[in-house]
């Protein structure tokens, strides 16, 4: 009686069309059904590709240096101006989203690692392990991170490659908590137990039977945490603490425009824009995502 009353829940109108999907019901609509979501993805994409393939869209090289146009304005020699050096803008901007996306990249991959395997040890372990990640996630989250990244970043001097190691050894906390409760859940499951029961290791039950399934939401979460990682990357350009002249990153440009304001407000404008139009689109991107994969059982 309760698998049939359980049924005619799932199956009345009020609940919508459902998939099975890992023994869980799903709303039939997936992430291509979310317009916003896939247009942001469109969107992020071509600006990728764009950026990689610069070279095929711009004559000009990131710090090749105009002499007769300095600070000059929007003309069909330079799509969007100069800069105060005399170097063409909108090959800069093109040049600086590879810098920018890259660090974003590795930030986020560096979190997902570190956060992966913090979440996957407490979650399964439990115990005094637990407890000290668990104390250890909460340390992070009471210090000023952003404080603790202007000195770190500092300290390295600007190079490209400290900027991700950074970022990322200081973002990690959410993603850990998220496959941490998701190990929890997972770890009570009858698959885990048979497996027990044949005497798999521990390891092996990790890696290869629940870190798989509880990726799902922590690449919702990483995929939500690039806009962040982004924006963080770009403040401490913006501030002289992130990527260093003479690379370009759409930061750096922010900084660089300040004096140029009233002469060239296309100058700050242009990398503003961008960075407010990729994090904005991986926000809608990470929603999609997480309406998509979420359990249809969770909001009833």
């Amino acid at each position: 009686m309760a698998e049939k009353g359980r049924a005619e829940i799932f199956s009345s109108p009020a609940a919508g069309p459902l998939t099975a999907r890992g023994g869980k019901e799903y709303p039939d609509g997936g992430f291509s059904d979310d317009r916003i979501a896939v247009i942001s993805l469109i969107l992020v994409l071509l600006i990728i590709v764009i950026s990689i393939a610069a070279p095929l869209f711009t004559p000009y090289e990131s710090n090749e240096i105009d002499l007769d146009n300095i600070s000059s304005a929007p003309s069909a020699e330079h799509l969007l101006g100069t800069d105060e050096l005399g170097r063409d803008l909108f090959s800069r901007l093109l040049y600086g989203g590879r810098y920018t996306l890259l660090v974003a990249f590795l930030t986020v991959v560096i979190a997902a690692a570190i956060g992966s395997m913090m979440g996957s040890a407490a979650g399964y372990f439990r115990g005094t392990l637990d407890r000290v990640i668990s104390s250890c996630t909460d340390l992070f989250l009471s210090i000023p991170v952003f404080l603790v990244l202007m000195v770190l970043a500092s300290l390295g001097r600007g190079h490209l490659w400290i900027i991700p190691l950074v970022i990322g050894g200081t973002s990690w906390m959410e993603t850990s908590r998220v496959v941490r409760s998701r190990f929890i859940q997972l770890k009570e499951e009858e698959f885990v137990a048979a497996a027990r029961l044949l005497g798999v290791a521990d390891m092996k039950i990790i890696l290869k039977h629940i870190l798989p399934q509880a990726m799902i939401p922590a690449t919702v979460s990483a995929v939500a945490g690039f806009a962040g990682a982004m924006l963080i990357e770009s403040s401490l350009s913006f501030l002289g603490f992130g990527v260093q002249p003479p690379i370009p990153s759409w930061g750096n440009m922010l900084h660089n425009a300040q004096s140029m304001l009233r002469i060239s407000p296309v100058n700050a404008f242009a990398p503003g824009f961008m960075i407010f139009i990729v994090a904005l689109s991986f926000n809608f991107i990470g929603a999609g995502l997480k309406r998509s994969l979420a359990p249809r059982s969770d909001s009833l």
